[in-house]
């Protein structure tokens, strides 16, 4: 888990995190409650949370034009707060928890916890998504991505992403490429979007992620990568006319000592 925290393991993934008839639970309570990101410069992308995502100045025009995206986040925030806990209480889906609990064994000797920036100002963490459009080409990493405002998360040092595959698709692979997120990587992002050029990854190396149900699989968001389109099916059993590539998704980023004045702390948020 160090090794993809620090970028020298491309991906991990574990078969059967999940049991089928657990994941078939969660496509039942959520797959018709997704809904558009409420901002986004790429292909369609369908949630059911909050993304900090939403709330980033992805293009060049979004950095001319910032306002309360802040606020409006920790806002919007505290009212997904207790979403998890409802889920697991009401409806005995805890996989969140249980990604969580998981994660926090592997290092006994730090602080794992969600980002927070104080009383009342947390981060939320354990979106569920819907990428069934693909997605550009990109990386995740909140020093550069968040750098408009002061957030805990751009103090990150390092950065990884877990996902939890819940929708048995077809196609909708993950692909990660061997090229970590530069201030060179720049001469290379579209102004229009949260994209990158594809000639940045040109030769790369690549490592692949199928959406296998109940499989959890964990890489370093600071490579660049993106997600395939699925085959589009109907489904039937929820009367929609399309299948959700659902799965359950958050950052995690660790703060080193340095940092924290004590142990290192690895913070969650999606």
């Amino acid at each position: 888990m160090l090794d993809l925290l620090y970028g020298k393991t491309p991906l991990i993934k574990e078969h059967g995190f999940l049991t089928p008839s657990e994941c078939a639970k969660y496509e039942r309570e959520l797959s018709r409650l997704v809904t558009p990101y409420t901002h986004n410069t790429g292909p369609t992308m369908r949630k059911v949370g909050i993304a900090q995502f939403e709330y980033q100045a992805q293009s060049q025009e979004d950095l001319k034009n910032r306002s309360d995206e802040q606020v409006r986040y920790f806002a919007d925030a505290k009212k997904w707060e207790n979403f998890h806990q409802k889920l697991a209480e009401e409806k005995g889906l805890d996989a969140w928890y249980r990604v969580i609990n998981r994660i926090a064994a592997l290092f006994p000797d730090w602080d794992v916890q969600i980002a927070s920036e104080g009383p009342g100002l947390n981060y939320f963490s354990g979106i569920f998504r819907a990428l069934n459009d693909s997605t550009h080409l990109h990386c995740d990493f909140s020093p550069y991505d968040s750098l408009t405002e002061e957030w805990i998360i751009n103090s990150v040092e390092h950065q990884a992403v877990f996902n939890l595959f819940l929708a048995p698709v077809k196609g909708g692979q993950t692909i990660v490429h061997d090229v970590q997120w530069t201030k060179d990587a720049l001469r290379y992002r579209d102004p229009e979007s949260y994209g990158y050029h594809r000639d940045l990854v040109k030769d790369a190396q690549k490592a692949y992620c199928e959406p296998t149900v109940g499989a959890l699989c964990m890489f370093n968001s600071q490579n660049m990568h993106e997600v395939e389109a699925v085959t589009p099916e109907e489904m039937p059993s929820l009367g929609m006319p399309y299948r959700p590539r659902l799965s359950l998704s958050s950052f995690m980023g660790l703060l080193p000592s340095s940092k924290t004045g004590g142990k290192p702390r690895l913070i969650f948020w999606s």
